[in-house]
């Protein structure tokens, strides 16, 4: 799945985040360690930790990262778009 990084609204203590992410039209969640996704992640885990919300969706994408980067799949797969893509839509409110 690929996001609108323009479209996406930060609170004012996550906006040094979302500006990377701005000029970008497409980011897609199953390309990880790329620079737009990683820029994603933060901005995403910013609004989460200001807001205190999405805490499971973000322990539960954090799990699948750090398998990802360690052993190179969770769950038998190479990525962890369905997790970030919950995670987008629950902080986001989509």
């Amino acid at each position: 799945m690929k996001v609108n990084g323009g479209a996406l609204v930060a609170i004012k203590k996550c906006e040094k985040y979302q500006k990377p992410l701005q000029r970008k039209k497409k980011i897609d969640l199953d390309a990880v360690g790329s620079q737009e996704n990683n820029n994603l992640i933060d901005f995403l885990r910013c609004q989460c930790k200001a807001q205190k919300i999405c805490a499971d969706k973000e322990k539960a994408f954090s799990k699948c990262h750090s398998s990802v980067m360690g052993s190179g799949t969770y769950a038998g797969r190479k990525n962890c778009g369905p997790e970030l893509e919950e995670l987008f839509a629950c902080t986001t409110g989509g």
